[in-house]
């Protein structure tokens, strides 16, 4: 349980991290938002693999080292769910 905490405290400060330095780019506010919309409607679908996919390239983007966690799928789901839902609330806040 203590590693599953771990792992989500993980999330949240990593999708942080990543908003705010595409927040930083030129057009960064676009960008964040689209990367938000993808991976939501993706995991909507039940395409947790390509969420995944859709976030390991926002850590790309954003040189932030991506973690792989052997969880279980259901874990993954909820764990990329959290990281969207993160990107989502820094991109509200960081909206006047």
């Amino acid at each position: 349980m203590e590693t599953t905490a771990r792992w989500y405290e993980t999330a949240v400060n990593n999708a942080a991290e990543i908003s705010q330095v595409l927040l930083d780019m030129e057009g960064g506010k676009y960008v964040l938002a689209m990367f938000s919309e993808l991976v939501q409607e993706l995991l909507d679908e039940g395409n947790t693999s390509g969420a995944a996919s859709v976030v390991r390239k926002i850590y790309e983007a954003a040189e932030v080292t991506f973690e792989q966690n052997s969880q279980d799928g259901d874990s993954n789901a909820a764990w990329i769910s959290l990281f969207s839902d993160a990107l989502r609330d820094t991109l509200e806040d960081a909206v006047p």
